[in-house]
């Protein structure tokens, strides 16, 4: 998505931030080298100097050639994939903060933040001047005196200006980081830390609340929840598959009271450890599988790393006081994995290329078996093109799990059901529908998933979980935002089933045709609000992003009030969050409030003068659905929220 943010505003912002360079590196990578996947501990700039590579920001990728800049936020999740024999580029990291005396009342109305947490990529039209500013800091940066680093920062201005001077000539665009994204990987980096959710908002420059209301919004759980399932995650692992003591893996997940492990693991698994312990045992017994024994070397160690204390940066140094960059082997856990992959392989599963994550349509090619496959009874594939990368995959899969529950919807409407799918596909829009089908809830459990013995799984666009899951089964991402209909047909081309995707868009339009006369007969040019409250001080206005905007804005075009039009639709975000004491700027002359928001104690904001006094309420035009479908785009809510919306508007008052 582009940024909102001018490049005016953008420098306004720069002008008024004070600056500290934290690091400057050259780094080499050669063919073969392994390079582990890297939390950006801190804003930076990496500018290549020799080679090509594909280099990855948190899902974004850049085909990198010599002299190719890229910018990205503290907490960036970095992967280089290497095309060439030899890699070189620049790292400079520097942190970015605004004085309490800079012109606030300029800045009132930006996010001072975002600049810095801004994600581009491009090739300078004159890169010469930008390698040697690179190559003067880091020669600098290495006699680590103070009149030299002086200096360095000197230069770094003179980069960034240089830099920003062909930005605005070339017109880059930025792109917004993905926040949910950066969280998990954040987490699942540092799980052993002491994480809060305060700690969180002061390493993301956002408020806690708003922080919590996206995650939860993108991931149906709490960050605190996500976290623990996380910890529960490596808690387990390291239970079947080390002699660690209960307190050994209590402290290496960072739980220091023991007592509190243990409650916490029962509520999560409904065992106590030592009985988890035990159960693997017994499994492991009747199985008959070697069990590999680690000893206590994988319990917590003191790790360099980039810490947070109270409103400061600072960085754990080495000897000579520059932030470590690391070329790790391949990981223990990794490794395991990599075993037991070994020993499922032998149940014939499809074989799976998951490529980059690019963003073509999905298409699919009739590739089909070897005369030796067909022979040993391994079925028919085809190659899939989804957004990572070409996929072999079934031509008509069976057993199919939909990590991705949002989802679901869309295979119920070609008639399928999963065996498996996410904690959200459960609702009561598709109460009857998934009778039998195992709730994997709303993680990645990757051993239940192992045990469904699935030839397909649907999973959200994560790379590091789609290289998890592909060692388990042929894995497809899917991304929110799609075109109903076009997603559908995705779905169809994915199992096999085009022609009852294309049967059920008939139908759908059919339905379209015949409500939407009676529903504009009613409403006319009148503005229509849709609404969710995340507490008793914020509320949230949606565009076509589920809670019958679809249908509303979408199928039935129906008109929003100006500000949400402009906040939520035409910003292609679709959605904006509201202040309440604009609420009369923003309610529509009808309103549709999504009242599951996950929490059943969440007060209800919809109250008082200024709700009372508004139109919308006085005339009865208000509409409150309570389904957790609700807020869904799948082919199945959007049939029950079709009615509901139909209903609602040409009702007689």
């Amino acid at each position: 998505m582009k940024s909102i943010l001018n490049i005016q505003e953008h420098l306004l912002i720069w002008n008024c931030a004070a600056i500290n360079v934290m690091d400057v590196r050259h780094i080499v990578v050669q063919a073969g080298e392994y390079i582990p996947s890297y939390l950006l501990p801190a804003n930076a700039f990496l500018y290549t100097t020799q080679g090509n590579a594909t280099v990855i920001l948190d899902g974004n990728e850049h085909a990198t050639k010599p002299f190719y800049m890229l910018h990205g936020g503290k907490g960036t999740k970095l992967d280089i994939i290497l095309t060439d024999e030899i890699f070189q580029y620049y790292l400079i990291f520097y942190k970015a903060s605004i004085p309490a005396s800079a012109g606030q009342r300029a800045l009132r109305h930006i996010d001072q933040h975002l600049p810095f947490r801004m994600q581009y990529g491009f090739v300078p039209l004159h890169p010469a001047i930008l390698y040697e500013l690179s190559e003067r800091m880091l020669s600098e940066w290495l006699v680590s005196e103070r009149l030299e680093r002086l200096h360095v920062k000197t230069l770094f201005y003179q980069f960034v200006y240089e830099l920003f001077r062909q930005m605005n000539q070339q017109q880059v665009n930025l792109i917004r980081p993905n926040l949910t994204s950066q969280l998990i990987h954040y987490m699942q980096a540092n799980y052993a830390e002491p994480i809060t959710r305060e700690s969180l908002a002061r390493t993301f420059h956002y408020s806690a609340p708003y922080l919590s209301k996206s995650f939860k919004r993108e991931i149906g759980t709490s960050i605190i929840d996500y976290l623990i399932n996380i910890r529960m995650d490596k808690a387990k692992n390291l239970l079947q598959q080390t002699d660690l003591s209960i307190q050994e893996i209590a402290t290496s997940i960072g739980y220091a009271d023991v007592s509190y492990f243990i409650r916490i693991f029962k509520k999560s698994t409904g065992v106590t450890p030592k009985q988890f312990k035990h159960k693997s045992m017994s499994v492991e017994k009747r199985t008959d599988h070697p069990t590999i024994k680690l000893g206590s070397s994988i319990a917590a160690r003191n790790l360099r790393r980039y810490i947070d204390n109270k409103d400061d940066n600072h960085y754990q140094y080495s000897e000579k006081g520059d932030l470590q960059m690391y070329r790790s082997k391949l990981p223990i856990g990794i490794a395991l994995l990599l075993c037991l992959t070994l020993l499922v392989s032998a149940c014939s599963r499809p074989v799976t290329t998951n490529g980059g994550a690019g963003s073509a349509a999905p298409t699919v090619s009739n590739t089909t078996n070897t005369a030796a496959g067909t022979a040993t009874g391994s079925p028919e594939l085809i190659t899939y093109s989804a957004i990572n990368g070409e996929v072999q995959i079934p031509k008509n899969p069976q057993r199919i799990v939909m990590v991705a529950g949002a989802f679901t919807g869309h295979l119920l409407a070609l008639g399928l059901k999963p065996v498996g799918a996410g904690d959200e596909s459960f609702n009561n829009y598709t109460e009857g529908k998934l009778d039998n089908v195992v709730n994997i809830g709303n993680d990645v459990p990757y051993e239940q998933i192992m045990e469904l013995q699935p030839d397909l799984i649907v999973v959200w666009n994560d790379p590091e979980t789609i290289e998890k899951l592909s060692k388990i089964a042929p894995t497809v991402a899917v991304e929110y935002g799609k075109p109903l209909r076009e997603q559908l047909m995705d779905f169809g081309q994915m199992t096999g089933r085009e022609e009852q995707a294309k049967a059920w868009i008939a139908e759908w339009d059919a339905k379209i045709n015949e409500y939407k006369p009676l529903v504009k007969q009613v409403v006319g040019d009148s503005t229509v609000s849709i609404f969710d409250s995340g507490s008793a001080k914020e509320f949230y206005a949606y565009g076509s992003f589920g809670r019958g905007g679809d249908i509303i804005y979408g199928e039935f075009d129906l008109k929003a009030p100006p500000i949400i039009q402009k906040e939520a639709i035409d910003s292609g975000k679709g959605w904006a969050k509201l202040s309440l004491e604009l609420l009369p700027q923003y309610a529509g002359d009808y309103i549709f409030i999504s009242g599951w928001t996950g929490d059943e104690k969440a007060s209800s904001i919809f109250e008082g003068n200024i709700w009372d006094n508004l139109p919308a309420v006085q005339n009865n035009h208000v509409y409150v659905e309570n389904s957790r479908g609700f807020v869904f785009s799948d082919p199945i809510s959007l049939e029950a929220q079709l009615e509901f919306v139909v209903n609602s508007l040409t009702k007689v008052d």
